[in-house]
């Protein structure tokens, strides 16, 4: 999934896929072994964020989805 971010904000990438959108931590994960990844981008740009959770560099997609 295509999504701007913005550099040096803190983003919370939802681990264990029960949140709403998928991407980002709504706290769904409450109850469960699964915390979310906490990280920033150094560029404000559109970055492509991992929605199958397949990833080998999470949060970024890298393609796993179409293997």
């Amino acid at each position: 999934m295509a999504i701007n971010l913005e550099a040096n904000k803190e983003y919370y990438y939802c681990t264990c896929g029960k949140s709403e959108d998928g991407i980002f931590c709504n706290g769904s994960h409450k109850g469960t072994e699964f915390t979310p990844k906490v990280f920033t981008v150094s560029e404000t740009k559109e970055y492509h964020i991992c929605g199958c959770k397949k990833t080998a560099n999470p949060p970024f997609c890298d393609g796993s989805h179409a293997k």
